[in-house]
């Protein structure tokens, strides 16, 4: 295949894809995009899309940064612990050797790139100079809501069901004050479970996902005799939900709450038809790692690809050496 072109695809006409047939992934789609810039101004949405000769436009989810001190071009598939996915424009399908041939091209168009592709649909890349080894944890919900609660571990189920018994509920919140009600749910959690002052999302990016995420975001909760014991919030994309961030309420554990809502949520994914219920990276934590083959989610190894040019590896690896930051 011949070299590709590639040009930044206009904010207006990425929301008007994506209206027509969004990506895979909630975080190739442009509210993530507009979240990222609206607590981190830095990063630019710089949607690019090439012109492929018996497919169409195929559009790849970026975000550009400019060096600090020299004009840098550094794009980023995409910022925020998130995904990129290589689609095409008129929503049909990819065959791999395309979306192999566009990653190859995408990764010339800046100083330095960073793809963080999503690990469910095949790419080969051999242009690539960075290779970061990455993983996330997925249940396969093909075949309707009884296929993708059988394949949930038999336990988890019957854990889900005893805090049902207890009297515990989970349903879907939309009130204004949900963010504030599920943040505080976290933070306690950051700070009695994980042993951190904070969580690791702010709070205003969690608002700005909301905000701009509209019925592609959902907060969940798990209450007990009224009062929140646990929450999720989950980010649909066309053939995937991610289970973003979750939290339970410290001491409530022994109540189960935490398999209730897994167990709630990929029952209303799947009556939606889709494909996914990604549970994303455990960040090197075996508990969570332990948690989420529990129930029933599969370990999905992958790289994060990347390439650098010559000059910026160079002007980089000196100003690291003297101390400098570009």
């Amino acid at each position: 295949m011949a070299r590709l072109h590639f040009a930044p695809l206009p904010m207006a006409e990425w929301a008007a894809v994506d209206a027509a047939a969004p990506a895979p992934t909630f975080y190739a789609r442009p509210a993530w995009a507009r979240a990222v810039a609206a607590v981190a101004p830095r990063f630019e949405p710089w949607p690019l899309v090439c012109e492929v000769r018996r497919v169409g436009r195929v559009l790849v989810p970026l975000m550009r940064t400019r060096g600090r001190r020299l004009p840098w071009t550094i794009l980023q598939g995409v910022p925020m612990w998130g995904y990129t996915a290589v689609q095409r424009c008129d929503g049909g399908a990819l065959d791999a050797a395309t979306r192999s041939a566009v990653v190859e091209d995408v990764l010339r168009q800046g100083d330095s790139v960073r793809l963080n592709l999503w690990p469910f649909e095949e790419v080969s890349v051999h242009g690539a100079t960075v290779r970061e080894p990455a993983e996330t944890s997925a249940l396969d919900m093909q075949g309707g809501v009884d296929a993708a609660l059988a394949r949930m571990n038999p336990k988890a189920r019957r854990m889900a069901g005893q805090a049902k018994r207890r009297g515990a509920t989970c349903s879907l919140e939309s009130r204004e004050d949900a963010i504030d009600t599920y943040y505080a749910l976290l933070s306690a959690a950051a700070v009695e479970r994980w042993k951190r002052p904070q969580p690791a999302i702010p709070k205003e990016f969690l608002r700005a996902v909301w905000r701009e995420g509209g019925e592609s975001v959902e907060l969940w909760f798990v209450r007990y005799e009224g009062e929140p014991v646990a929450g999720g919030v989950a980010l649909y994309g066309a053939t995937e939900v991610s289970l973003w961030t979750t939290a339970t309420k410290p001491g409530m554990e022994i109540l189960r709450p935490h398999n209730l809502l897994h167990a709630t949520i990929l029952e209303h994914a799947a009556r939606r038809g889709l494909r996914w219920y990604n549970l994303d990276a455990s960040s090197g934590l075996e508990g969570v790692l332990r948690f989420k083959h529990a129930l029933g989610a599969q370990q999905t190894f992958y790289e994060i690809l990347g390439r650098e040019g010559r000059v910026f590896r160079l002007v980089r690896g000196l100003q690291r050496l003297l101390g400098v930051r570009g």
